[in-house]
Order: C-alpha cells, then sequence, then structure tokens
C-alpha cells in the first residue's frame, strides 16, 4: 500500500519537521548576522579604542567573509524552508494547525539570535540591551512556547 494515499496531514511526517528544524535554525543564524555590526565598527562609531571594548560574551572570532558567508547561507536555508512549508501546507500535506505551530515557535530563534548580537556586542562597560533583552524575550518566549504547545496538543486530538 502506497504510504502517501494513507497519510493523513493530521501528524507531521518526518520531511516538514526536518525542514522545520532547518528554518529555526536558519533564522537564528540569519537574524544575528542582518543585526550585526563587526566590533572594530561599533567602536569606531561610538568613540572608543577598539581594544578597549567591554562583551558580555566573548565573540567568536571569525572573519568578515565567513560571517557573510554564513548569514547569507542561512538566510537562504531560512527562505527556502519557509516556502517548502507554507507549500506543504497550502498542498494539503501539513495540517494548517501544525502550519500555526510552526509560525509561533519561529520568532523564538529570531530573538535568540537578536539576543546572541547584543550579548557578543562591543561596548564599554555595561551591557544594558542585554537585560533589557532578556527581560522582554523571556516573557515572550515563554507565551510563544504555551501557545505553540497548546496548539499541537489540539492539532494531535483532532482528527
Amino acid at each position: 500500500m502506497n504510504e502517501t494515499s494513507t497519510h493523513t496531514p493530521h501528524r507531521p511526517r518526518s520531511v516538514p519537521v526536518l525542514q522545520t528544524v532547518a528554518l529555526l535554525v536558519g533564522s537564528a543564524i540569519s537574524t544575528w548576522w542582518l543585526t550585526y555590526t563587526r566590533p572594530e565598527e561599533v567602536a569606531a562609531a561610538e568613540g572608543f579604542p577598539f581594544p578597549e571594548a567591554d562583551y558580555a560574551i566573548d565573540p567568536l572570532t571569525l572573519p568578515a567573509w565567513a560571517e557573510t558567508l554564513l548569514g547569507v547561507g542561512a538566510l537562504l536555508l531560512t527562505v527556502t524552508m519557509a516556502i517548502l512549508l507554507v507549500r506543504a501546507v497550502t498542498g494539503g500535506r501539513l495540517a494548517p494547525r501544525w502550519g500555526l505551530v510552526i509560525l509561533l515557535l519561529t520568532p523564538i530563534p529570531m530573538m535568540g539570535g537578536v539576543w546572541w548580537m547584543i550579548a557578543t556586542a562591543a561596548g564599554i562597560g555595561a551591557n544594558i540591551g542585554l537585560g533589557l533583552a532578556a527581560m522582554t524575550f523571556g516573557p515572550a518566549i515563554l507565551i510563544l512556547l504555551v501557545a505553540a504547545a497548546g496548539t499541537a496538543i489540539l492539532a494531535l486530538r483532532t482528527r
């Protein structure tokens, strides 16, 4: 018996799950890349010597070309996976409720990418933005996770 003919879109198959994981990973990296400013540029713009820069978390030392390659690759991965998942929902291969679960989960790694950018930003003294991001992102992530879990439970119960 052909598996695709007996599959109901109520439970996600492995392909949309892998596409969702790729979407979430890609969105975290691409969001970091889109919001990131190299520490040397921050130091020059804010008027302090680069060697005096402080970091909440020391950034990874990647050459500019590697950052660009990583960011562009992640952005392409994110856009491609988003298109494939939208096509899966509109084509009936993935139930719309699972599409909603994915939609609710997607901002979480994006907030993670912004948080990482803030945490690794060059500055002098305290990184106030990191504290503000933690206070804002924490409750937002909790709300999104609860909403996604509730939607997933409803999607599993609906037949």
